[in-house]
């Protein structure tokens, strides 16, 4: 059976992916900061201070949490993981294994149990049966 290990290759990939969206947000959030505000009136008008290079800032802080260099790692680590995945899910297609059939037709091909049923030539409470079986295996894998 292949997708055990199918499924926590996926759960990797979308693990990677959360990461990478994570650092992305932190990147808009300091570029954000960049952009032009609105002026507020209804504050004191204290004089003096330096004016704040806004732009200045922003590279500063982009150094600082070495977000370029994050982020292109992230995507290299993405990348490896989704070319591990393909690789993994080619190998699952490929199995004659009936739960490897079911769990690729179910879940990546996102097929009705009626519609595996009648494609495999099983029972619909078979292959309720088989999902049951994957489902817990998932679950406890």
């Amino acid at each position: 059976m292949i997708y055990p290990e199918y499924d926590l290759y996926l759960w990797q990939y979308r693990a990677t992916l959360r990461t990478y969206n994570d650092v992305l947000l932190k990147k808009e959030e300091l570029f954000q900061n960049t952009q032009a505000k609105a002026i507020s009136y209804d504050k004191d008008k204290v004089s003096g201070g330096v004016p704040s290079n806004t732009l200045e800032t922003y590279i500063t802080k982009k150094e600082e949490l070495k977000i370029d260099e994050t982020l292109e790692e992230v995507k290299s680590i993405l990348d490896d993981r989704e070319s591990l995945l393909k690789a993994k899910e080619q190998e699952l297609r490929a199995s004659n294994h009936l739960h490897d059939k079911v769990y690729c037709m179910r879940y990546i091909d996102f097929m009705s149990p009626y519609k595996i049923a009648e494609k495999l030539n099983y029972s619909k409470s078979e292959i309720y049966r088989i999902l049951d079986k994957i489902n817990k295996k998932i679950k406890l894998g």
